[in-house]
């Protein structure tokens, strides 16, 4: 039988031993003190589940944008033991033009999720996603399990902002509302060899809903002036080249 990524069945079985010493130590207390909550219900996993997303392609050249549509589909197809012991789901990816479009299987992820973090492996490029608890402003290195990244090993560019908050999205003429989110957004900062400044900017955000998962990501990427050239004078109004693509959660359920 797949098995369902529960926070209480990790707690059940690690921290029995725990859970009688604090009740020995908060019984001498009159009031009970609520624990931490670690947030991992912002990134459910269970085998047999699927999210399908609105995608909004749109591109630059020339400061001449084009805009493509399609959809994604993330179904997670089964759990496994990975090469270190730990859980692991696997995640394809399909891709179609318009619902009338038969899917197309696209690529194969795996997902590692624990009390710590949530891992997402790509390309064979393994990101960190997610780091418990949940907090405003916790920072970490996305790239951690990286060698050949341009990060240093102290990095801190992906963070959380706007905890517990809710929001609203728009897709397909409908409106998409969750009351309570986190978001993510990653930094480029002097390390990185395109580091954002005059010439370019680069963002990414993930918007997670609280049992729910992932229900928005944008990223962006401008170049503001030919690679190059010397004379060129970077202008905000003007792209040279770019990209945004943005995924918004327009179903999921179980397969």
């Amino acid at each position: 039988m797949p098995q369902r990524f529960t926070f209480s069945l990790i707690l059940r079985r690690g921290l029995v031993g725990a859970g009688l010493l604090a009740l020995a130590v908060t019984a001498c207390k009159t009031e009970t003190e609520p624990g931490l909550e670690l947030g991992t219900e912002y990134y459910p996993v269970e085998a047999g589940t699927y999210r399908t997303y609105d995608v909004v392609d749109s591109t630059w050249n020339s400061n001449v944008v084009g805009v493509t549509r399609y959809q994604f589909r993330e179904r997670v197809t089964d759990s496994f033991t990975d090469a270190a012991g730990q859980l692991a789901y696997r995640v394809v990816r399909s891709k179609r033009s318009t619902t009338a479009n038969a899917w197309q299987d696209d690529s194969v992820m795996v997902l590692n999720a624990s009390e710590k973090t949530v891992l997402l492996t790509r390309n064979n490029r393994r990101t960190v996603e997610m780091v418990f608890p949940v907090r405003v402003r916790e920072t970490w290195n996305l790239n951690a399990f990286n060698a050949n990244t341009r990060d240093t090993i102290i990095a801190q560019n992906r963070s959380y902002e706007r905890v517990g908050e809710s929001y609203e999205t728009k897709s397909g003429g409908k409106t998409f509302s969750y009351p309570l989110t986190v978001t993510t957004k990653d930094d480029f900062g002097v390390d990185d060899e395109l580091a954002n400044n005059a010439f370019y900017l680069a963002s990414y955000r993930q918007v997670f809903a609280k049992g729910v998962g992932p229900v928005f990501r944008v990223r962006r990427r401008y170049f503001y002036c030919k690679s190059g050239d010397g004379t060129c004078i970077p202008n905000r109004s003007y792209i040279y080249l770019g990209r945004v693509r943005t995924e918004t959660l327009v179903e999921s359920g179980k397969l």
